[in-house]
């Protein structure tokens, strides 16, 4: 008895420390909140308040605390709408930052508790990226330090999900976040979007559309849908996720999620933009010719399925274009239509594709007047509201050689193309549903790991790459001990 009262007393002891910190850095934080709400600082109190709590859920579980930080930034466009009556609205929110400053203090702990890990391929390019993507803090041709600083906060800090989901991504995880909330709130995000679609913004949108409409939102008497998201492009990109995550699922066997499937394509027409739509379909393709066992089945599989969803996509246009729907929303079909039906047979003179692909071959011919780069700032919003240089090709392959320089550029694409294969590879390896789920989240986000403006999409992207390099490398060594 005397031996067991002098072994555990000194972890009593500790335990007592401990509890004793953490109630007094609450009572500390809880002070700071109310100090804030006092002096008229409500947006900064909230922040504050709700990073508080995620950080004290992680302290008891970080899974559970990740899936909570999930769900906050998918619903942080609209809930920034919502808070404008209250707090107002700024353009420099500090809500933005809530995810970026949880990703940075879980991976600060898991440095110091030794759990990251470098023993990948993928994770020392990774961390070779970030360090490169710091030196570019310091480029002068941004306009200046602040520029910098602040475009960090938007390229560097958003990558750091990439050591969350390397650190404690498991399978059962991804299961939860990927279906339990990601396919969910898709659904949720298409119901709400139509619902935009249809019958206009809900009072608090339109709002802010008041206060900040800007030209991607089209006709300001029948702006894009947004749903729950800061934009309308984070919106497209999220329902993409989305529809090859129902499609994944029926392709493993999971033939209910194919009934998810048309509703979020269609959600994704009715938002006008091409770009969601065409990657949603292609990856579509994509994945279900990885299903064949040999490179020549992948290919026919492939070809088949181009054919056919092109044919389809043709079909359903031309017939959209005749329906005579809501001015509003025939709108947004018509948009549609123009790209892919009538810029294609010649019938209009403007192609969104062909400036697109323009402005990304002009990233990719950057480096020759500019081989340094211009900074991670420049292609960034931060560069307008510092007053920087900015210059962006909307693309983060082509954005990488503006912010990064041409060794810079080069280091990305090999970095990109390092996690594509690791996800490829990993699906040949184990043909699992969460293999071919992340494939499919890679592929219709183009694995941009510069996708930090978009505040839900990015840090899933991120996320699920640090997964795929902690779980394909748990697969080896499983094998290697079988």
């Amino acid at each position: 008895m005397r031996l067991s009262l002098s072994i555990s007393s000194p972890m009593v002891a500790v335990s007592w420390r401990r509890t004793l910190a953490l109630g007094l850095l609450g009572l500390l934080s809880i002070g700071a909140v109310l100090f804030l709400l006092l002096t008229g600082h409500g947006r900064l109190a909230f922040t504050l308040m709700l990073l508080e709590l995620f950080v004290a859920i992680a302290t008891v579980n970080v899974r559970a605390a990740i899936l909570a930080v999930f769900f906050y930034l998918i619903v942080l466009g609209d809930l920034r709408r919502l808070l404008i009556p209250l707090f107002g609205w700024s353009g420099t929110d500090p809500l933005l930052m809530v995810g970026s400053v949880f990703a940075l203090v879980v991976v600060a702990g898991a440095l110091v508790n030794q759990e990251i890990r470098f023993d990948t391929k993928l994770a020392k390019w990774t961390l070779a990226l970030m360090a490169i993507m710091v030196l570019q803090i310091f480029n002068p041709k941004q306009g200046g330090l602040m520029v910098g600083l602040a475009g960090a906060m938007f390229l560097i800090v958003p990558i750091c999900w990439f050591w969350v989901g390397r650190t404690y991504a498991t399978p059962a995880l991804l299961r939860t976040l990927l279906y339990g909330l990601v396919l969910p709130m898709a659904l949720l995000a298409a119901i709400y979007g139509t619902y935009q679609v249809f019958f206009g913004y809900l009072p608090h949108q339109q709002r802010w559309l008041e206060m900040n409409w800007y030209a991607g939102l089209g006709d300001p008497k029948n702006p894009a849908p947004i749903s729950l998201f800061a934009s309308n492009t984070e919106y497209g990109k999220f329902l993409g996720i989305g529809a090859v995550l129902a499609w994944a699922a029926f392709l493993r066997g999971n033939r209910s999620a194919g009934l998810l499937v048309p509703p979020l394509l269609v959600a994704i027409a009715l938002t006008g933009s091409r770009g969601p739509l065409f990657f949603s379909l292609a990856m579509m393709v994509g994945l279900w010719a990885v299903l064949a066992r040999t490179t020549a089945v992948w290919v026919a599989r492939g070809a088949l399925a181009a054919v056919i969803a092109a044919v389809g996509l043709t079909w359903t246009l031309t017939r959209s274009t005749q329906l005579g729907l809501d001015p509003r929303v025939q709108a947004r079909l018509d948009r549609q239509a123009q790209e892919f039906i009538h810029a294609r047979r010649g019938d209009v003179e403007y192609s969104s594709t062909e400036t697109h692909f323009r402005m990304m071959l002009n990233g990719y011919l950057f480096p020759f007047r500019e081989p340094l780069g211009l900074g991670i700032g420049a292609v960034t919003k931060a560069a307008l509201k510092f007053g920087g240089r900015g210059y962006s090709t909307e693309t983060h392959l082509g954005n990488s050689f503006v912010a990064l320089g041409l060794l810079g550029g080069i280091w990305y694409h090999l970095t990109i193309g390092l996690l594509i294969l690791t996800a490829f590879r990993y699906w040949i390896r184990t043909r699992s549903l969460m293999a071919l789920a992340i494939l499919g989240v890679l592929g219709v986000t183009m694995a941009n790991l510069m996708g930090g403006e978009l505040y839900a999409v990015g840090p899933l992207t991120a996320f699920c790459a640090g997964a795929v390099d902690r779980l394909a490398l748990l697969h080896q060594a499983k094998n290697e001990l079988a």
